[in-house]
């Protein structure tokens, strides 16, 4: 009798305590530092189109898509911090912020800016996604942990993030390396 009570204290103590399977370090966003040709063609593109809104009296949206892009450069051009990634038996967390795993409805894998990220769909209003930046060589070693709790969606199930794709892959923002037949 004593073997069973100490055998669901065991249990207990288990699910009580929290573990973690994988930690990780990695930067707070997916980064790619853009070049020269960068900025003059996406600069070319927003005088053009800001000229068409001049003549249509758009002023506060030259004045927004302006704002973006020096959003976008602020953000391309400041490397971001290093960040502490953590899954346990309990669920995720990311510096001070922690998500258990009954919040969390799905994951799938990405490329942002040659980064590899891991992404989470919430069942919250706000975050409604949760992005991690991951090493590639620890994708596998996720993929196994977090299907023991997770579906896998081979890709974003968002139309904007495909649209988003779509057009970073058709748009030549940088001098694209030819490919040798």
């Amino acid at each position: 009798m004593k073997k069973k009570i100490k055998a669901v204290d065991k249990i207990i103590k288990d699910t009580n305590e929290e573990k973690t399977l994988l930690e990780w370090e990695a930067s707070e966003r997916a980064f790619k530092k853009r070049d020269k040709d960068f900025w003059i063609t996406a600069i070319a593109i927003l005088v053009l189109f800001s000229v068409v809104l001049f003549f249509i009296k758009e002023f506060f949206l030259i004045v927004a898509l302006v704002s973006v892009l020096f959003l976008y450069y602020v953000l391309s051009t400041v490397p971001p911090q290093i960040a502490k990634y953590k899954i346990t038996n309990r669920g995720i967390s990311f510096g001070d912020s922690k998500y258990s795993w009954d919040i969390l409805l799905r994951f799938w894998f990405r490329k942002s800016l040659d980064t590899e990220l891991l992404e989470f769909e919430t069942n919250l209003r706000l975050p409604r996604q949760i992005s991690f930046v991951i090493k590639e060589e620890d994708k596998d070693k996720l993929k196994e942990i977090i299907l023991k709790k997770l579906p896998l969606v081979e890709s974003s199930p968002n139309f904007v993030d495909k649209l988003s794709k779509w057009w970073n892959d058709k748009m030549p923002w940088e001098k694209r390396e030819k490919k040798e037949k």
